[in-house]
Formats: C-alpha cells, sequence, structure tokens
C-alpha cells in the first residue's frame, strides 16, 4: 500500500513539474517561434510590459511590419485580444496573418490572465476595457513604428469579441472592429430568458481560477453567490451585467462593425450577433458559421477558418487601409452557413428577403395523439396533462459546450410522451420542404401550482422512421408569478438554420428541466399548459419562401 502511494506520489510530482515547465517553457518557444519565422515572412516580434493606468503590469506582444508603411500617416494597426482562459499567444495564430501585410499588430494579456498582474473583472469599463484603451495610447505613442492614429482596430475572439463589441463606443480612435463569438448581452448569455446556464457557468468559474488568484472579494464569486445561492444585491449585478454589454449602447455606434457568430455556439447565442447586427446603425456586415464557441474563427487563416479570415482581413483592408473592397462593405453584407448544403450562402442584408413567418397554433388534449401543432387556431378551450421538474428528464438539449450538431451528429428526442416529463404537440406530415432560418419563439398561457417555475421547449424534425432530431431548443425560468392562475409567457428559442424535408413533421416537446443546459429549479413544482380560444398558443418559426 505504502509502495503504491508512493508511486502516485510520484507521477503526481512529475505531472506537475512537466506542466510547470510547459506553462513557462510553451510562450518561449512560440515567442522564438514567431522571431524566426516573422524574419521570413516580413515582421519582426518583440514582447514588452504594457502598464495600465492603474499601474497594473500587462504582458504584451508587438508585431512589426519590416517593410516601410505605405502611406505617409503611417501603419494601420489592430488591437487583438484573447480569449477567456487564454493569453497573447492565442493571437499569434492569426496576428503575422495581418503583420506580414503591413498592419502593426498588438496583443496582450488581460488583466489576471497569462502572466500579467492583477485580477480579472470580466470586461469591466474600469479595467479591462480601460486596459484597451491603454493599449491604443501605446500604439500611437510608441516609436517602434509609426501608427497613424486614424486607422486602428480591435478584433477578439469570445472574452476578445466582448472586449471588440464594448470598445467600439468608449474609444473614438477605433475605425472598425470585428468581434467574433464574443457576447453583446451579458446577463442574457449566462441566464437566457432567467434560467442559469450550469454547465457553462461553472466551467467559466473555475478556468477562471488562476485569473481570479482565488480572491473571495472577486466580482464573479460575488455573481455566483447571487446566482447559484440567492445570496447578495440582484439589482447590483444587473447593472454590472449592463456596463458590460454593447447592445444597451447599439444606438451610439458609428464603428464599422463585422459581426461573427455561430449557430452551434451555446454560450454567446447567435440570437445576440442577429439582433445587435438589425440594431446596429454604423457600416456593419454578419457571419454566422457552423462550429462551436469559438472554433469558426479559433484556428486562424487555416483549415475550416479560411474564409472567415479572408472577410475579416477583407474588411480591416477597406476600413484601415483604403482599399475600397466592394465585397468588404458589402452588399452581401451577411454570409450564413446551412448544414444540408454545407457552405456559406450569402445574402443582401438580415433579415434576408423572402423570410417570412409560420404561425403553427398548439392543440391541446389529454393523448399524445390529440395534441398536434396546425395552421389553423383551436376552437375550444381547455389544458393539457402537467409536466413536473425533474434532475433527470428524456428529453434534453443534449451536452453543452461542445454541442454534437457541430460534428453532424444528430441529438436524438424521445420517441413518445412521458407522463409527468415530456408533453409534445406535433404537425401532420410536411406538404412542402420547410427551411427554418433565424429565431423561432413562443407565445404560451401556463398555469403553475408555484410562484416560481421553469420550462424548456425542444424542437425537433420527425423523420419518415419517426425519429425525433432536435433542431434547436430554448429555455424560460418564471418568478413571482401567480400561481394556480393563468399567466402569460413570450420567449425566444435559440436561432437556427435547418431545412425540414418533404414528409416529415415537426414536434414541439415542454419539459420542466434540462441539466445538460440550465440549472433547474431546487423545488419542486409542475405546470400546465391554457388553450384559450382567445389566447392561442402558437410557435412563430422564419421560415424562407420557396424559390421559384
Amino acid at each position: 500500500m505504502i509502495g503504491k502511494r508512493k508511486g502516485v506520489t510520484h507521477t503526481l510530482a512529475n505531472a506537475g513539474v512537466w506542466i510547470g515547465l510547459g506553462f513557462f517553457a510553451i510562450p518561449r518557444l512560440l515567442a522564438q517561434l514567431a522571431k524566426t519565422r516573422g524574419e521570413r515572412n516580413g515582421y519582426t516580434m518583440k514582447q514588452f510590459k504594457l502598464r495600465a493606468r492603474d499601474g497594473t503590469q500587462l504582458s504584451a506582444a508587438l508585431y512589426l511590419p519590416l517593410d516601410p508603411p505605405q502611406s505617409d500617416g503611417g501603419y494601420p494597426a489592430i488591437v487583438m485580444v484573447h480569449s477567456w482562459m487564454l493569453s497573447r499567444w492565442q493571437c499569434h495564430l492569426y496576428a503575422p496573418y495581418f503583420a506580414s501585410d503591413g498592419y502593426v499588430v498588438l496583443a496582450y494579456d488581460c488583466r489576471g490572465w497569462g502572466s500579467s498582474r492583477g485580477q480579472v473583472q470580466c470586461a469591466s469599463p474600469q479595467k479591462e476595457i480601460n486596459d484597451l484603451i491603454d493599449a491604443i495610447d501605446y500604439l500611437v505613442t510608441q516609436g517602434e513604428a509609426p501608427v497613424n492614429p486614424q486607422r486602428i482596430g480591435v478584433t477578439g475572439i469570445s472574452y476578445g469579441g466582448g472586449h471588440s463589441f464594448l470598445i467600439s463606443t468608449r474609444d473614438r480612435r477605433v475605425r472598425a472592429v470585428a468581434p467574433m463569438h464574443g457576447w453583446t448581452d451579458l446577463e442574457y448569455s449566462l441566464t437566457p430568458n432567467g434560467s442559469l446556464k450550469l454547465i457553462w457557468g461553472l466551467l467559466l468559474l473555475i478556468t477562471a481560477s488562476w485569473a481570479t488568484k482565488l480572491n473571495p472579494g472577486n466580482v464573479l464569486y460575488r455573481w455566483t453567490a447571487t446566482l447559484l445561492l440567492g445570496r447578495g444585491d440582484l439589482e447590483g449585478f444587473r447593472r454590472d451585467m449592463k456596463d458590460r454589454s454593447a447592445i444597451h449602447q447599439v444606438e451610439e455606434v458609428s464603428c464599422p462593425t463585422f459581426i461573427v457568430g455561430s449557430w452551434n455556439d451555446d454560450l454567446f447565442e447567435p440570437n445576440q450577433m442577429l439582433d445587435y447586427y438589425q440594431k446596429l446603425k454604423a457600416p456593419r456586415k454578419l457571419y454566422i458559421g457552423r462550429q462551436v464557441h469559438g472554433m469558426d474563427a479559433g484556428l486562424g487563416p487555416r483549415l475550416w477558418g479560411k474564409e472567415l479570415w479572408s472577410y475579416t482581413k477583407q474588411w480591416f483592408d477597406h476600413w484601415l487601409k483604403d482599399r475600397q473592397d466592394p465585397m468588404a462593405a458589402g452588399p452581401p453584407r451577411v454570409h450564413i452557413y446551412k448544414p444540408w448544403l454545407g457552405k456559406t450562402v450569402d445574402y443582401e442584408d438580415w433579415p434576408p428577403e423572402g423570410l417570412t413567418t409560420k404561425n403553427f397554433f398548439l392543440h391541446g388534449g389529454d393523448d399524445q395523439e390529440k395534441r398536434v401543432l396546425l395552421e389553423d387556431p383551436p376552437k375550444g378551450d381547455g389544458s393539457s396533462p402537467a409536466i413536473t421538474n425533474r434532475y433527470v428528464s428524456r428529453a434534453t438539449s443534449g451536452p453543452s459546450v461542445l454541442r454534437l450538431p457541430s460534428l453532424g451528429i444528430p441529438i436524438p428526442g424521445p420517441g413518445r410522451d412521458y407522463p409527468g416529463d415530456t408533453l409534445s404537440f406535433t404537425t401532420p406530415p410536411l406538404p412542402d420542404d420547410l427551411e427554418i432560418l433565424g429565431v423561432p419563439s413562443l407565445s404560451l398561457l401556463i398555469r403553475p401550482d408555484r410562484d416560481s417555475c421553469q420550462l424548456n421547449a425542444l424542437l425537433y424534425d420527425l423523420g419518415e422512421r419517426g425519429r425525433p432530431r432536435l433542431i434547436t431548443y430554448g429555455t424560460w425560468t418564471g418568478r413571482d408569478l401567480q400561481s394556480h392562475g393563468e399567466n402569460a409567457v413570450e420567449f425566444q428559442l435559440f436561432a437556427t438554420a435547418y431545412l425540414l424535408s418533404k414528409g416529415h413533421r415537426l414536434r414541439l416537446t415542454f419539459t420542466a428541466s434540462d441539466p445538460l443546459f440550465v440549472m433547474p429549479l431546487r423545488e419542486r413544482f409542475s405546470l400546465e399548459l391554457v388553450h384559450e380560444r382567445e389566447r392561442p398558443l402558437v410557435l412563430s418559426l422564419p421560415v424562407m419562401r420557396p424559390g421559384p
């Protein structure tokens, strides 16, 4: 037994040594590779310490072109902000793409991350966004290479995407941004329609341990206590969320913005990108890809990222180099990945021409065969059998973070309803193909037996064999409800692009919990759907009209 313990201890010690060596050696290896590769590709890279206005030291890397600037005003420049849990070395996957073509590129470790000092404050306007402004100050004043202060761009993925959205109203020197897989509404990202994302929340918190320095007073732990335990200042939490959410200043944005999202991103869902794009008055461009969170852009201009980074390069060339590329500013301004075609499709704008709303009305009944989705509203009143929350449900949105549809693997649903667990409504076989493109929504009437409840909706494609395949899903949690009374509920499902074939059926399934995605309410409750002729229950789908 003692020998085994020594063996385990020895193994753990070796693992710790290798992890420690990797932590310190990998950045140095990347730095050396950047230096040798850069000299062959027309740029140099130097590392330095960037001092923020509050004295915090941030580790940074500056990529400098070897060729002289193409204009007397100096080089165009791009600040790149890394993703959550990563460091400036993530940006080396795509910084050379720009540095070798005449851009000065600055990448830095956000406070708390990598080898930077300080603690993460999750894109605080007073901390991280000021750090980004300080990085821009450094760019225009450093003496290594002259930078044109009117030719500055910002981009980043995930955490960096959120920074890119936020800086567009905070620093007028920023001429163009390309936020990739970022958030525009942080509260919606963490608690969509009031439902707390369980898996993502824990993952983000655990991976930030290094960046918080495990300080119990850090804002992340305060938010966790508010959301998980119901402790603390809820209004303060919402103020923090608003301060970190670009959607609340979208009307003020004049900076050209290239927005990148993904259908299979279940952290910063494409709903946010579509909504921000539609509200944005500045020059704009939209790309919705297929990968999981951050991965459409995450590998840089290689493999599946070639197309996206080509658009990004065109975007910055147009606004920062005045190359006046008509393909960059559009139209077409919108590039949407369609899984059944295996490629992106271009549209003049969003919503595209030909997109309409198709309504399906929920018809209730005690038996599953009687619960149907029809285009005609019901003619009578009634209610459907109740469903009860539980920690295991037969209907689920599937594993979070690594979304299986991004790999071409469908998420199955239950073949039939299970009393108290699931409640389904199904269409007759479709007479024609049905292309869903955008954000489905629900308008419901519920009767809960508590003043709080959760409702999860899952939309399925039933093929000829009757096997449900998940199309999309949505969640809603209500509090301060009228128990045993009627409560009107409206919420969006997550945006999707999906083609249902002729002869297939559409199924809408409800469950009171979805523990693989959102945290179930701890107290037991049940709820019924109430069907009234004057207030019918409606599933609204954005669908493309068939072509000629």
